[in-house]
């Protein structure tokens, strides 16, 4: 079952910390708003080439030494990003892409997310093309470090039809770059995934490759609520183009087998990630 830190309030985040988040003249990032653990800004990315007008926005989190924030799936411990788009204008889609996560282990539980820096790249579709997009975000967010912080703000920025600062663009780009790769277009593939043991007491076995050898192979599993996937136990071929990695699988009380079930395997290594939606035994 995930496991919910207490939440303690520090006097200097007693109040979610809520700022103004006008944009500068350039329309291209808005002020950062937040505290010396963790702020949050907007940065205009590039412009995308696959739909009529969709351009890429920059989600900033700038994190304070031992802080971190949370992936999707924070995995046993913290809560993930929520994105309210509500009040945003000549906007019709906001579709988040979240670069590969790292591990974090504390007390015995291990969690999904990012220290230092990151930038979630979210795809806005404009419901009018060649018309300014005016971004309105209501973010809540989780920091941790010994202690667990919620955080909020709110920011605004216009996007026109001028091209973006080469600045916020490549730094859009960079972490677009780390967003996991589906399959065939990674180097990195995996080649089965199997399941053995009894219904709740089962393991999953996932076996994957590389063109280059593996360095610090990791594996994140998502699926149905009623499961919680372990730390993998990880093994390299000798030249270290394959891995294979087994993990626990918890199902609670419900003893539910991990067969037909859907699942998202998000395999990284270093800068390499793939991710692969599969249902096993099928």
């Amino acid at each position: 079952m995930t496991l919910i830190f207490r939440i303690f309030f520090l006097p200097l985040l007693a109040a979610s910390v809520l700022q103004s988040g006008a944009t500068d003249a350039s329309e291209t990032l808005t002020a950062w708003q937040g505290t010396d653990e963790a702020a949050v800004r907007l940065i205009a990315g590039p412009k995308d080439n696959d739909g009529p007008g969709t351009v890429w926005l920059g989600v900033q989190i700038k994190l304070g030494p031992g802080w971190k924030t949370y992936w999707r799936n924070p995995g046993e411990s913290g809560a993930p990003p929520r994105f309210n788009w509500e009040g945003s204008e000549n906007v019709a889609a906001a579709d988040v892409s979240w670069p590969a996560p790292k591990r974090f282990s504390a007390f015995g539980y291990d969690s999904f997310g990012y220290d230092k820096q990151v930038v979630i790249p979210v795809l806005l579709t404009p419901t009018i093309n060649r018309q300014p997009i005016i971004t309105r975000l209501n973010l809540d967010y989780m920091i941790c470090a010994n202690i667990c912080v919620p955080m909020e703000a709110k920011l605004t920025l216009k996007l026109g039809e001028s091209d973006p600062s080469s600045v916020t663009a490549s730094l859009v780009q960079r972490y677009l770059e780390l967003v996991p790769k589906g399959t065939g277009f990674s180097v990195m593939e995996i080649i089965s995934a199997t399941v053995s043991g009894e219904a709740g007491l089962q393991n999953l076995h996932v076996h994957g490759r590389a063109e280059h050898p593996f360095r610090t192979p990791d594996l994140m599993v998502e699926g149905p609520k009623s499961f919680v996937f372990g730390r993998p136990k990880i093994t390299l071929s000798s030249n270290g183009n394959d891995v294979v990695m087994e993990l626990p699988v918890y199902a609670g009380t419900d003893k539910i087998k991990l067969t037909d079930q859907a699942l998202t395997l998000t395999m990284v290594d270093g800068k390499r990630a793939l991710q692969q939606q599969l249902i096993l035994g099928r």
